[in-house]
């Protein structure tokens, strides 16, 4: 399964992606049938877009048995939350406070 979130992109990195996945919600696109071929086309193109128009965020998941959790995390763009690898698993890293 490949996961693809959208936030405050260009309107046309939303058209691809539905002309190649299902858009379940605003901004979130899933396919359970793209190859790694396919899902590496689409995203080389997403991050060439977003190199040419470098605004909001793009999050890319997918399956990978050589990442913690089985998960591939993938981002363009300043994410909202900052996810890291915590002892073979992902967990968010809040911001101290004073």
């Amino acid at each position: 399964m490949i996961v693809i979130c959208l936030s405050d992109t260009a309107d046309r990195f939303h058209g691809f992606l539905r002309s190649v996945m299902l858009n379940v919600h605003p901004g979130v696109y899933v396919s359970m049938d793209l190859d790694k071929g396919s899902r590496e086309r689409i995203w080389d193109i997403l991050t060439r877009w977003w190199e040419a128009e470098p605004r909001g965020m793009v999050l890319m998941i997918h399956r990978d048995t050589r990442k913690s959790m089985d998960l591939d995390l993938r981002s363009l763009g300043a994410p909202k939350r900052t996810i890291v690898d915590y002892d073979d698993h992902y967990a968010l890293r809040r911001k101290a406070t004073e």
